[in-house]
């Protein structure tokens, strides 16, 4: 018997209303809904085939249904999750999970960069991989990994683009950090998106990633509370960002990067809507001042 799972299951009826309450709290603002933009083509840098989904898989298919061409760079080759199946086959699995939601999201373009899941790098070879798509695709807006994320490869994807762009003559891409695992915090959010009539095709595409052992309730958990960024009572679910120019990126970027905060040892995984309390506030005020530090001169 799974003692772990059996006291969460047990707690559920009196853990959630206690856990809407506290973060409703906690996100509770008045911030102004963002727009698309109008861009007509956008990348999207996954760490792992389901980020682009958790991450903003609403915001996906709003760009799509707008008319925007949408591709999609996954980085690893899949092969390192929690799973019963070996290295190959979970990685095979989980492409063909992502033809699925290809179609559910209306992604234009799909591109497997095949690093090594769990030993990302930003070296040479990687960095021409995406010099490359960002020469051929010439995208108006970026999405990756924030700043701060506890899994390595998120912010090792993080640090190939700002190498990337650095080397990309023509750059002068919006980025956006989407949260996957570690939630940014309220005050650092500045970019809130509107996925109400998105959010049915983001649970759909979120029910595609079977391969896996692992929660993916506590994501969604949070995209309907975090409506209460907002004052537009309208919506049942929102996907927030940072938004800043790629030069913004890149220098606040390298100044985090040269501090080394080993993210995996200070923060947790937000998969869980048990465990989001703790997940949303284990070392918080560590987090909110390691994002305040990237607007510091070094």
């Amino acid at each position: 018997m799974n003692v772990k799972k059996l006291l969460m299951d047990l707690s559920k009826p009196l853990n959630l209303p206690i856990t809407r309450a506290i973060l409703k709290k906690h996100y509770r603002s008045s911030k102004p809904l963002s727009e698309l933009n109008e861009v007509r083509r956008v990348l999207v840098l996954a760490p792992h085939m389901d980020d682009e989904t958790i991450g903003l898989g609403g915001t996906i298919k709003k760009h799509a249904k707008a008319g925007a061409e949408v591709h999609c760079v996954f980085v690893t080759d899949g092969s390192g999750s929690v799973s019963a199946l070996d290295q190959k086959a979970l990685s095979e699995a989980r492409k063909q999970e992502i033809d699925r939601v290809q179609e559910i999201l209306g992604i234009s373009h799909v591109y497997y960069l095949d690093l090594p899941d769990g030993s990302v790098r930003s070296d040479a070879a990687s960095q021409m991989k995406l010099l490359d798509l960002l020469e051929s695709v010439n995208p108006e807006m970026i999405y990756c990994p924030p700043f701060v994320d506890c899994h390595p490869d998120h912010t090792a994807t993080t640090q190939l683009l700002s190498d990337a762009l650095k080397q990309w003559q023509a750059g002068n891409s919006l980025i956006r950090l989407y949260e996957v695992n570690c939630p940014i915090p309220p005050g650092e959010i500045n970019c809130v998106i509107d996925i109400s009539n998105e959010f049915p095709d983001k649970k759909k595409a979120v029910n595609v990633f079977e391969s896996q052992t692992i929660a993916f309730d506590g994501f969604l958990e949070l995209n309907r509370i975090k409506t209460n960024l907002t004052n537009q009572h309208h919506i049942n679910a929102a996907e927030v960002f940072v938004e800043l120019p790629a030069k913004d990126f890149v220098e606040q970027f390298d100044r985090l990067a040269a501090k080394q905060y080993s993210y995996g040892t200070l923060f947790k995984q937000a998969n869980r809507t048990v465990t989001l309390l703790w997940a949303v506030f284990q070392n918080y005020a560590r987090k909110r001042e390691i994002y305040k530090e990237r607007h510091k001169e070094v």
